[in-house]
């Protein structure tokens, strides 16, 4: 079975969450967004595997037993962190027909339940908790790239 790996930003600037390792690698600029945190959907941690060119060529579990309160903490920055932004830059949102307000207020709820029912809630997710692609043209998603990372 594949991991599903849930990626964030050293600084918590932007998460992102896979349908699977091979999914990851298929980000053609993966390595140049900077200071990277790896995850299983348990909270485990995971460690980068290297290419011999020094490239990610996959994630290996780590011995760290599950963290998912840490992993609900990181997420829970990220969004606080988009929030912020929206609230510093509302033309980050002007496309999607909402108001800031609203954006605020739709933003995902993280820490109230389950890590996987925060999982859930990240752009990707779909009903039964599997991860397929981001949808680029979500507000969400395009907020997050906004205030962390930009394609």
């Amino acid at each position: 079975m594949d991991v599903q790996p849930v990626v964030i930003a050293s600084d918590n600037t932007f998460a992102h969450a896979y349908a699977s390792v091979a999914e990851m690698l298929s980000e053609r600029d993966l390595g140049a967004k900077g200071g990277l945190e790896f995850f299983d959907r348990s909270g485990r941690r995971l460690a980068p595997v290297l290419s011999p060119t020094w490239e990610v060529a996959g994630l290996a579990p780590t011995l760290d037993e599950p963290d998912p309160k840490l992993l609900t903490g990181r997420l829970a920055a990220v969004v606080q962190h988009v929030g912020d932004h929206i609230r510093r830059h509302p033309e980050v949102i002007a496309r999607s027909g909402l108001s800031v307000e609203e954006a605020l207020a739709a933003l995902p709820r993280i820490g109230a339940g389950t890590l996987a029912e925060d999982l859930a809630q990240l752009p990707g997710a779909t009903a039964d908790g599997e991860f397929g692609l981001m949808d680029s043209g979500g507000w969400f998603h395009n907020a997050m790239h906004a205030a962390g990372w930009a394609h």
